[in-house]
């Protein structure tokens, strides 16, 4: 019979990272805008749980990491489809860049080509979505069928390479590299908009405590050293985004606008007399 602990541990590690993510589905959904909320958040979790299930199938380690990637895959398709359907984030100098785009004459030739040359309206306008930058596509269709390359293209290489045990510990040191950069898009995009809005602070809890959580297990259940690596990175990208989270409040920032306003008063005053 199992120990409870074990099983509650378990089942911690599967539920834990993927409570933050929930609460973050319904903050888009209540202001249906998705602004705050970097999507290369689920870009890094797709394919690093991707390339965790078959490093999972190649070298047999604990049984609660793969259900853990099963239900993050789940949980990361679903909020990327939201994120989609409430992306918000083009600004009125793109959205005009885009207008001007679309009334070019070059754009014009190459829709009057694909005419001549029978290709049709929507093959054209496919190929011209996937000339888009990476994962800012406008279609879930175009995410998915993104995943659906990327996973076809590993099982291919699995089936041929599965017999080398440096592959398979390739892809384990890939999945972990590619999480453990988890948290870095969102603490960029804090940093370059110096605010923290739209971005759940429950997900930022469950990404701290998680991750240190996480750390804890793979030490304790001496989990490959990838996972160890990827946890103490994660880790230290996390506590720079929880300071983030103190600098850009509204207290702060209240506090430092009122510190600016006094020493430009004294300044003035300074300069009167």
């Amino acid at each position: 019979m199992p120990d409870i602990a074990s099983v509650a541990l378990s089942a911690a590690m599967v539920i834990g990272p993927i409570v933050g993510y929930i609460d973050q589905y319904f903050l888009i959904q209540r202001k249906q805008s998705s602004a705050g909320f970097n999507s290369m958040t689920c870009a890094i979790l797709l394919f690093a749980n991707i390339l965790r299930i078959f490093f999972w199938i190649g070298k047999r380690f604990e049984l609660t990491l793969l259900f853990q990637s099963i239900a993050m895959i789940i949980t990361m398709l679903i909020l990327l489809e939201i994120v989609v359907r409430y992306k918000h984030d083009q600004s009125f100098a793109v959205l005009y860049s885009e207008l001007r785009s679309s009334f070019s004459s070059n754009s014009i030739e190459e829709d009057l080509r694909a005419e001549e040359n029978g290709l049709g309206l929507q093959r054209h306008s496919l190929k011209r979505s996937w000339r888009m930058p990476f994962w800012s596509w406008d279609h879930y269709l175009d995410y998915i069928n993104c995943l659906l390359a990327f996973t076809t293209i590993i099982a291919f290489l699995y089936l041929l390479l599965r017999q080398y045990s440096a592959f398979i510990e390739i892809l384990g040191a890939l999945s972990l590299g590619i999480e453990s950069t988890l948290p870095l898009p969102q603490c960029i995009s804090n940093f370059k908009q110096r605010s923290t809005s739209g971005f759940s602070m429950l997900v930022l809890a469950s990404w701290f405590l998680g991750d240190g959580f996480k750390l804890f297990y793979f030490i304790y259940k001496q989990s490959p050293l990838q996972f160890i690596i990827c946890g103490a990175i994660q880790l230290s990208i996390d506590s720079f985004i929880v300071f983030e989270f103190l600098l850009f409040s509204s207290f702060v920032k209240n506090r430092l606008s009122k510190e600016s306003w006094v020493n430009r008063t004294n300044d003035d005053r300074q300069e009167c007399m």
